[in-house]
């Protein structure tokens, strides 16, 4: 069956006003080019009102990269036909797009949407070409669950045919909601909250905070990264690694409350976060942090993590439990490298302080050189 285009929705930039559907339509075009070129394809891009149609030779391989542009909801290859105001011409491509892939022994269904011709209605499309297909291939009607379905979209004075839809992220265009400095450990969670954040238009800056001296974690981190920037279109990400963390966690087991070690140490970290965040000209920091799923992670002792910065902490998958989390994970292809044999943090106590106060976690911390720390680690 050979396709011409491949039609682009895309559902929530349809909400905005006028200024700023304009400027995210644009942002989406310029990623979807970036990502298409990056494959040396070669397309033209045909914008209408709710449509965006990438004209290529290269179906295949476009569609791949387009299931992973952020702001498209599906897409779908079609068959360009101008058939202007003449409904026996639609119907007759109708149904000779339709033997190609409904035969006999199958049902189906029409599904007919118009939009800027006024000839005819999309339940006339539906009632004839539905039944030239009956009269033609010989196949029956099942509307609620058919084995095959016949799209057709009218706009203006062209018909396009269709079978499938194929899913998108959806979300918000990449680059159209600022920066954001992502605590990327290499774990299912941080990789997942990084890819909700990118799927809200946020351009992402990786931060790795390498607690050991294991090559094998820095290489499962790595990988991971790799997973995402495949996401990542028309915004390449490039990693920035504090590698030389572990004295800061000596310092911590070595002088302050055993009980209080995770807590201490993620302020560290979320004031590093902010410190590269204020050099990347990044608004907010990321976490994979959700509610009640370590010790760290209670509602008091996010509290107390929180008033360690200034900037704002978002956490996409604080209500999360951990099966969706895993799900997501194995849809967005980060799962597997997240679960690779690693080093586990060889400080975190017997029994971590479930609810942390902020008054006493501030008198530990006076125990260690905060900013002396921070200046040699971020430099």
């Amino acid at each position: 069956m050979k396709f011409d285009r491949i039609l682009c929705r895309y559902g929530e930039l349809t909400l905005k006003g006028d200024f700023t559907r304009s400027y995210f339509e644009k942002k989406l075009i310029k990623n979807i080019k970036s990502g298409l070129k990056k494959k040396n394809i070669e397309f033209e891009i045909e914008r209408e009102p709710g449509r965006l149609f990438i004209k290529t030779k290269q179906i295949e391989e476009s569609c791949e990269v387009l299931k992973k542009v952020f702001g498209l909801t599906s897409i779908s290859p079609v068959k360009t036909v101008i058939i202007r105001a003449d409904l026996e011409k639609l119907i007759n491509s109708a149904v000779k797009f339709a033997k190609n892939f409904i035969k006999k022994d199958d049902t189906f269904a029409v599904r007919a949407k118009r939009k800027g011709n006024d000839a005819f209605t999309s339940q006339m499309i539906e009632r004839r070409v539905g039944a030239e297909i009956i009269k033609k291939i010989g196949s029956k009607v099942n509307l609620t669950n058919p084995d095959k379905i016949l799209f057709i979209e009218v706009r203006q004075n062209k018909a396009y045919f269709f079978k499938e839809k194929i899913k998108c992220p959806g979300g918000l265009p990449l680059g159209t909601q600022g920066k954001v400095v992502s605590l990327l450990s290499g774990g299912i969670d941080s990789a997942v909250s990084t890819w909700m954040m990118m799927r809200r238009g946020c351009k992402v800056i990786p931060l790795y905070i390498n607690t050991s001296s294991n090559v094998i974690n820095r290489k499962r981190v790595k990988m991971v990264l790799e997973k995402l920037n495949e996401w990542s279109i028309g915004n390449e990400m490039k990693l920035i690694e504090i590698s030389d963390y572990k004295k800061v966690i000596d310092a911590i087991v070595r002088t302050c409350k055993s009980n209080l070690t995770c807590l201490l140490c993620k302020r560290m970290m979320y004031r590093i976060g902010e410190k590269i965040a204020l050099k990347k000209g990044a608004d907010a920091i990321v976490t994979g942090e959700s509610l009640g799923q370590v010790a760290s992670q209670t509602l008091a002792n996010i509290r107390v993590l929180d008033q360690a910065i200034d900037i704002p902490v978002l956490r996409p998958l604080i209500s999360f439990d951990k099966e969706e989390i895993i799900k997501i994970a194995k849809d967005i292809g980060t799962y597997e490298p997240s679960i690779m044999p690693h080093e586990e943090c060889y400080a975190v106590p017997d029994v971590p302080r479930t609810k942390g106060n902020v008054n006493e976690v501030l008198e530990e911390e006076k125990k260690i050189n905060i900013e002396e720390i921070l200046k040699d680690l971020v430099k």
